[in-house]
């Protein structure tokens, strides 16, 4: 009887190791071609399924730039991508694009791309250092430090130079300030303290302000030549009427 057990035991043991042979081989942990493996589940749902964190302490032989470690690598000849919630309402992409961009992405739109070239676009809005402020698409609390600044606009006060328009006289103009403490049309100090303050729309009124005052030179301009010509006119009469005295 024991004889027949030794013998049945060493059969188990031959057909595990033949077993094990055919699936991992030394330390190549090599995997059949077909079937799933799983860590934590033994019933893996995909070539590799892993039920638990995931640690990676090495890397793949070839480094990224600058050597960095390629610890994660993505091997396609399309595109690749991490998922979160794959074909759920959560749905979260990281994609790497055959083309070199990057795209982050919910289940049905692209929210952010940044290119290989280095440009980045994000569908919706941005807030820097703060909250976003309501209604707009970039806030920045802090100061932003720039070379140029294009702001676009439209309406410009060209306006003011056609022959139609009429330019509220300097007295009108007077009585609003003596009244409300500020120029006709531009914000007051409240207003800009509470709301902030629209650099397309107020550099179009500062530039509204500029030629209404231009107009106001030039007509005034117009005027003191007018002035001295009849000044001079008036110097002309005096000196003959001196001559004629004098005779």
């Amino acid at each position: 009887m024991n004889s027949m057990m030794t013998k049945t035991r060493a059969a188990a043991i031959t057909l595990l190791s033949l077993t094990l042979t055919t699936i991992c081989v030394a330390q190549g942990n090599l995997f059949p071609t077909t079937g799933n493996a799983g860590v934590g589940t033994t019933s893996p749902e995909t070539k590799l399924d892993v039920r638990g964190g995931l640690s990676v302490a090495g890397a793949n032989p070839i480094n990224g730039l600058n050597n960095f470690r390629n610890s994660i690598q993505i091997k396609s000849p399309s595109h690749g991508a991490i998922v979160y919630n794959p074909n759920e309402e959560t749905e979260l992409m990281f994609g790497f694009h055959s083309n070199g961009n990057f795209y982050w992405a919910t289940g049905s739109a692209y929210v952010m791309q940044l290119s290989k070239t280095g440009d980045a676009k994000i569908t919706n809005s941005l807030a820097v250092g703060g909250t976003l402020k309501p209604g707009a698409m970039l806030s920045v609390k802090g100061k932003i430090a720039a070379q140029e600044v294009e702001v676009t606009t439209s309406n410009w006060p060209d306006y003011v130079f056609d022959e139609n328009y009429v330019v509220q006289p300097l007295s009108e103009i007077e009585a609003f300030i003596q009244k409300n403490k500020h120029l006709p049309g531009i914000p007051s100090k409240q207003e800009v303290e509470e709301n902030g303050l629209n650099l397309g729309e107020m550099n179009r009124l500062l530039l509204e302000k500029v030629e209404i005052l231009t107009l106001h030179l030039i007509k005034h301009g117009k005027e003191k030549a007018d002035l001295q010509q009849q000044l001079d006119a008036l110097k002309t009469e005096i000196s003959d009427l001196k001559l004629l005295i004098n005779k």
